[in-house]
């Protein structure tokens, strides 16, 4: 199966790939312009040389396609280099090709009218849950891919939970954000943002603990959601929720850390 081929193959599938694609070649380099090889979390099709630059172009297209990020790297060849002495230099585009990233959205309030039409041009496909109709019909919320109309207990069940999956839980009732929050915590996710005050994050950890929460699925959930940039009203809370969701993609080490979040 040819380059192209396998592109169309994955993208029908909807599965992620990264195409490196050597676009200059000085000296002695292993492979010609526009010479392209597949990178999948798992597999690889095609080849841009072999041996260690290609083992490398491989490792940094895996570290893209998980940064979700398309640039170009170069390639020195030359003993010096330290990848494999053929005497030229290569430079990689490397394309990252992604289907939009599933997040789910509980809630349709002011907040959600300011941050889900951001949510598309970041690279998240939205299914919006509120059981007011009339909220979900606002036109705000015509980009969501899916809105929903039901309370959050009918959804939770039907949700396919996953390493890519991106949960938003800014309700109006204390009671919704508690079951969804509750529900997800021993799920596989990507990112769980709660909107929460400190006093309200206490009470709902007291009684995950009591129910066998542990401190590690505590400590992934997001909250208070967003960065820490003094944000205050809704367009604000929505800007600093789109900050940390781009922080867990371009930044992911200081996402971890909780850098520019507040300590919990």
């Amino acid at each position: 199966m040819d380059i192209d081929c396998k592109s169309r193959e994955l993208k029908e599938g909807r599965t992620p790939f990264c195409l490196a694609t050597i676009v200059k070649a000085e000296g002695s380099a292993p492979r010609h312009v526009g010479a392209k090889m597949i990178v999948t979390r798992g597999e690889s099709f095609g080849t841009v040389g072999g041996g260690a630059v290609e083992h490398a172009a491989t490792s940094d297209a895996r570290e893209l396609l998980r940064l979700r990020r398309s640039e170009t790297r170069r390639y020195d060849l030359t003993p010096e280099g330290g990848i494999q002495p053929c005497g030229g230099a290569v430079e990689i585009f490397f394309e990252c090709v992604s289907p939009l990233l599933p997040v789910v959205f509980f809630g349709a309030g002011h907040i959600a009218e300011k941050l889900v039409p951001m949510l598309p041009e970041l690279g998240y496909e939205v299914t919006l849950v509120d059981e007011r109709a009339e909220r979900l019909d606002l036109p705000a919320f015509s980009c969501a891919a899916e809105r929903i109309g039901k309370l959050p207990a009918e959804v939770l069940p039907a949700i396919e939970f996953g390493d890519e999956l991106s949960i938003l839980c800014l309700t109006h009732a204390h009671i919704h954000d508690e079951e969804i929050v509750g529900y997800c915590l021993n799920k596989p996710y990507r990112y769980l943002g709660l909107i929460s005050s400190r006093r309200k994050w206490a009470l709902f950890c007291e009684g995950y603990r009591s129910r066998g929460a542990t401190a590690e699925q505590l400590s992934r959930v997001s909250t208070p959601v967003g960065l820490d940039i003094g944000a205050e009203s809704p367009l604000e809370i929505a800007v600093a929720i789109a900050a940390e969701l781009i922080q867990l993609k371009a930044k992911p080490k200081d996402f971890a850390a909780g850098v520019g979040r507040f300590k919990k």
